[in-house]
């Protein structure tokens, strides 16, 4: 029956809570026999069996309580590790997945490209930067795939999702859009940030001009964007801004 308890979602306990319950089991244990009960509790808590279950149980495996309760807890807290294990293998495989994906290392420079699985790749390589903010995809179904030089567009991917992540200073809405039309694929990266200022807007993509305090940019990230976008790609790239939006698109021939 426990073991087939911990299957079900217990509730989400605050800290405090959780230390509350512990503590009532912990004491129920104690009375019982239990050695550890302290560290044994815990086991208990956190598939959501608590102060009424403690006494239930105590008093239905009467004497065997003591070394029941103990293998029970063991038992769980097994599971619990095995699940731990389980769900960093998962995060683990994943970012590599992102990984390669976003540097391509294992395959030709110049090749059909995904733009979805790019930006993906790049949101997940970002995970730190982004953790306090809201990804939007809005993504076209139909979206083909082109021949490009995918690290390269990983590379200005980057470049523009950190700077909107750095804009709005960690917290907020980055919204990623994708879609084609019969020439071209247009890539936007969108923010909720204060926007640029409308009177530098025509010189963010000079070479060492940044808005970033001294020490925290270089200028470059914007400029080498734009020669991956321009000159390797034979694309646009342009910057809309006001307060509240700002969208970088990206315009790639099919």
């Amino acid at each position: 029956e426990v073991l087939a308890h911990r299957g079900a979602e217990a509730p989400r306990l605050r800290p405090l809570e959780f230390a509350d319950r512990t503590d009532e089991v912990a004491e129920i244990f104690e009375d019982l026999g239990v050695e550890d009960a302290y560290e044994t509790a815990p086991s208990f808590v956190n598939v959501g069996l608590y102060q009424d279950w403690a006494r239930d149980a105590g008093a239905a495996l009467g004497p065997a309580a003591r070394p029941g309760l103990t293998w029970l807890a063991a038992n769980l807290e097994g599971e619990a590790l095995l699940d731990e294990v389980a769900d960093a293998l998962g995060r683990i495989t994943e970012l590599l997945s992102a990984a390669g994906q976003y540097t391509q290392m294992d395959r030709a420079p110049y090749q059909e490209t995904d733009l979805r699985k790019g930006l993906d790749s790049t949101v997940a390589m970002l995970a730190g930067p982004l953790r306090d903010i809201r990804v939007e995809r809005e993504y076209a179904e139909d979206l083909p795939k082109i021949q490009a030089y995918p690290a390269e567009l990983n590379q200005v991917w980057t470049n523009l999702i950190d700077n909107a992540a750095d804009a709005m200073a960690g917290h907020g809405t980055l919204t990623l859009r994708a879609r084609a039309d019969a020439a071209s694929v247009v890539i936007e990266v969108e923010d909720d940030g204060p926007g640029i200022p409308r009177d530098i807007q025509d010189r963010i993509f000079e070479p060492f001009f940044t808005t970033k305090a001294l020490g925290e940019g270089t200028g470059l990230g914007l400029d080498i964007s734009y020669r991956i976008i321009v000159e390797r790609h034979d694309g646009t790239v342009t910057v809309d801004s006001e307060p509240g939006r700002t969208t970088f698109r990206i315009t790639l021939p099919r």
